[in-house]
């Protein structure tokens, strides 16, 4: 986003006042939208759960790599050029879950994000299939080195190239056939949750060792009376393990990650969703391919090594909802105590809804969040059940830029100055109002 602000730093020079304000340092609980938002999920009722059928489970994937170089995202520095060579194929991979007349699909991709022009597009062809934004829960691996081509406003075709309504259509439908195969296949299947440490492939890029880490590989494995197996991951390490100038395209280490995980582990599927993601970096020996390489073995040794220990059991409760998320006006910054007007930061990057996704399928219950979510607010979300095992993501079809805690707010870092969108407590506002939804939904 750099090239932005020199743009605009020239610009300020002739009307300075058409284009900065004042930053606006309301603390977010005497705002209309924080008002707004509380009372939304605090009238949430939970829908009847059908607690005699054993949950059905089906899962598919659908290569989405496609048959002529396209757009990458991932890094502005590439200014929207197309990648050169394919170093390994991207995939939508879907889970669809089923009980009674309840059903509810948890969807990934190796995009940088779930774009938004994807999700408008998906609630056009899903419809007539049973599913809206109340039960599909999106996600993306958050590769930097996948297609582009998906966004609308400069700030997106500089961040992944011109817009292409082909490709957005191209991975809409992708994802709508995965889903219709997934749940195709969905029978009754047995589940089982775990937490794996790994702290060795990961550190906080914000502040070092002064700041916490999120190092858990969360795993929920899946196992059919057929015996068929599949498995769902996150992590926090962001995969920006390749130089921004190589135009390869690839999944880097989530689609390196689940094909070892699936030929290890002999799944018919393993999928991947970026986890709390903000303020994370990867961490493993090496440079470039190499270093995917060993942060995808040392993922897959760890889970390997202990997946073992877990019952799988089968389940009967399913749940799922979406709660469109309120904020204020737009405080990109330019200066510590100084924003860029609203109506310029929504001629750059657009304006889009938001909100929080949530998918219950037994004990595991996935909040998904529109932004990179910082693993450092984790320990901030309190649970009252402790049989809950909650599993927060990011990307989940919306784009509100870096959530990190208010007390990194005046940082001069690039997540906490230039791709704080919403002020200084938005990871703060954010984390009670997943807090709310998961004493809710308990």
């Amino acid at each position: 986003m750099q090239n932005f602000k020199f743009i605009l730093i020239g610009l300020l020079l002739g009307c300075q006042s058409c284009l900065i304000q004042k930053l606006d340092t309301t603390p977010y609980q005497q705002t209309a939208y924080y008002q707004q938002t509380k009372t939304s999920i605090t009238a949430f009722e939970p829908a009847p759960a059908t607690r005699t059928d054993t949950l059905r489970i089906g899962w598919a994937k659908v290569n989405i790599t496609p048959a002529q170089p396209e757009p990458m995202a991932g890094y502005g520095k590439r200014k929207g050029k197309k990648y050169e060579q394919v170093h390994d194929s991207i995939w939508v991979r879907a889970f669809v879950f089923r009980s009674g007349s309840q059903k509810a699909a948890w969807v990934t991709a190796d995009l940088l994000i779930m774009p938004m022009s994807v999700t408008a597009r998906l609630q056009e062809i899903l419809a007539d299939k049973g599913y809206n934004l109340k039960n599909l829960f999106l996600t993306a691996t958050h590769s930097h080195y996948s297609i582009g081509g998906w966004g609308q406003k400069p700030a997106g075709r500089i961040m992944a190239g011109k817009y292409s309504a082909k490709i957005v259509d191209k991975i809409a439908q992708s994802i709508l056939q995965a889903i219709v195969k997934a749940e195709q296949s969905a029978v009754p299947a047995a589940m089982g949750y775990q937490e794996i440490a790994a702290p060795a492939l990961v550190y906080n890029r914000l502040v070092g060792s002064k700041g916490y880490i999120d190092s858990f590989i969360r795993v929920i494995q899946f196992r059919k009376k057929t015996g068929e197996k599949a498995l769902i991951c996150t992590y926090s390490a962001h995969p920006t393990s390749v130089a921004a100038n190589d135009l390869r395209l690839t999944a880097e280490y989530p689609g390196a990650l689940v094909q070892l995980l699936e030929q290890r582990l002999q799944l018919s599927m393993a999928a991947f969703g970026a986890g709390a993601i903000g303020s994370h970096g990867p961490q493993a020996p090496g440079e470039e391919y190499t270093k995917v390489n060993n942060l995808a073995i040392g993922l897959a040794d760890k889970i390997e090594a202990e997946l073992q220990d877990v019952s799988l059991t089968y389940e009967t409760g399913l749940q799922s909802a979406y709660f469109p998320i309120s904020f204020g006006k737009p405080q990109w910054r330019l200066k510590t105590n100084r924003r860029f007007r609203p109506w310029l930061f929504y001629a750059v990057f657009g304006k889009y809804p938001a909100g929080l996704s949530m998918l219950q399928a037994g004990p595991v219950q996935f909040m998904g969040t529109p932004c990179d979510f910082s693993g450092e607010l984790l320990p901030e979300i309190t649970v009252p059940n402790s049989k809950r095992k909650i599993v927060v993501t990011s990307f989940n079809g919306s784009y509100i830029g870096y959530v990190t805690p208010a007390k990194y707010y005046n940082l001069k870092k690039y997540e906490t100055h230039d791709m704080n969108f919403f002020g200084p407590y938005t990871g703060t506002y954010l984390t009670e109002m997943i807090n709310l939804i998961i004493q809710k939904s308990n």
